[in-house]
């Protein structure tokens, strides 16, 4: 392991030291390794749409948006190659959240999720991908 010594802007450095206590650090070297992996991880998304991989595409949506829920399973099945597995939310009278996991190609699960990310009524979405290596 290597030592390394770092230069953070003090506003910075403190709402990471916040954060770092929020989740449990035991100290910065911890936290910062974590950082770094995540950064990396997300990095290495990108570089290979062929890569395998499994994505978690997670959103919110009005469900009173007309015809809405319906457009959500359709592209499911026009994605029929992707496996996918739905866990449902009641939020509010309103509104739900969904989790979908899907498996494929980096290409494939990022299409999917956006093609779920940007129907009309979505309010929020966002895609985790994890490389499967």
């Amino acid at each position: 392991m290597e030592r390394i010594t770092i230069t953070i802007e003090d506003d910075l450095l403190g709402e990471f030291d916040e954060y770092m206590e929020r989740k449990g650090y035991s100290n910065r070297s911890e936290g910062i390794r974590d950082a770094l992996r995540h950064m990396l991880s997300h990095e290495s998304e990108a570089d290979d749409d062929l890569e395998k991989c499994v994505g978690c595409v997670s959103y919110v949506y009005n469900h009173k948006e007309r015809l809405l829920s319906s457009k959500l399973v359709e592209t499911q099945h026009h994605h029929h190659e992707i496996p996918a597995a739905t866990l449902h939310l009641h939020v509010d009278a309103d509104n739900c959240m969904e989790a979908t996991i899907l498996s494929g190609t980096a290409k494939q699960v990022k299409e999917m999720a956006n093609d779920i990310i940007t129907e009309t009524g979505v309010r929020y979405g966002k895609l985790h991908l994890i490389p499967i290596k």
